[in-house]
């Protein structure tokens, strides 16, 4: 099989999550998916670490990345910059068929039923970011974009299985959409922070609720360097 086919193949599979995060990919069963030599494997993991989702480690090998409580923030974190910033530009740059695609994501997010199926929400969520990036015209905002779109991938993996937090992100993408077709720069702006910032709330209660490798002050330190973040008042405290 051809290396770059390969690599997207094995790529797609970990944004997916057919390879669970925390999993070590060893090359000997890669070469043999693939029916490919160990040097083009090499390069496939290499580019992987690159694209931030596979990490090395020393010694021991390559594994699925498993996002923790602070790289979360760090990635809401950056998204709020870059998302926010590109939400005001779209209203100064959007030409009439961008306003009218929002318009249709606008109806698109008042008709889902994320009660049936939140992942509709996931990627109805991700038509909505790609399209305002797009229409912001930037191109270092869209570099950086590209960049955290894979670790933003892996957080969506864990909002489509809330459907708390999908309804959540449901309305805070439909004050987005209304904030664009109204051509309000500013607003779009503080919606998109809001929108992200609500988000990165509930995923932060959410690995609290389910994991035990941060104490609840380490946490909660780490909230409150999110601009916007309040203390959650309903999670008890866990130890470590």
């Amino acid at each position: 099989m051809d290396k770059q086919i390969a690599y997207e193949n094995l790529k797609q599979r970990i944004l997916k999550e057919e390879l669970a995060p925390g999993q070590w990919l060893v090359e000997r069963d890669i070469c043999q998916d693939y029916e490919i030599s160990r040097t083009p494997v090499r390069e496939i993991l290499r580019m992987l670490v690159t694209d931030g989702i596979v990490t090395l480690e020393p010694s021991k090998g390559y594994l699925v990345r498993k996002l923790n409580l602070e790289e979360i923030v760090d990635i809401f974190q950056a998204r709020e910059a870059i998302e926010g910033t590109a939400a005001r530009l779209c209203c100064i740059k959007g030409d009439e068929s961008f306003f009218f695609q929002i318009a249709e994501l606008a109806e698109k997010f008042e008709n889902l039923d994320i009660e049936s199926d939140s992942s509709l929400g996931v990627a109805t969520g991700s038509e909505l970011h790609d399209a305002i990036i797009k229409a912001a015209n930037n191109k270092l905002l869209s570099e950086f974009y590209q960049k955290l779109r894979n670790l933003s991938t892996l957080i969506r993996n864990i909002t489509k299985k809330s459907i708390a937090i999908e309804m959540q992100s449901r309305n805070g993408h439909l004050a987005i959409t209304k904030a664009i077709q109204q051509r309000k720069e500013m607003k779009s702006e503080q919606c998109m922070r809001e929108h992200l910032s609500a988000t990165c709330h509930s995923l932060v209660q959410t690995y609290l609720i389910n994991q035990t490798g941060f104490t609840y002050n380490h946490a909660l330190r780490n909230q409150q360097a999110f601009d916007g973040m309040s203390q959650p008042r309903e999670v008890k405290e866990i130890k470590s």
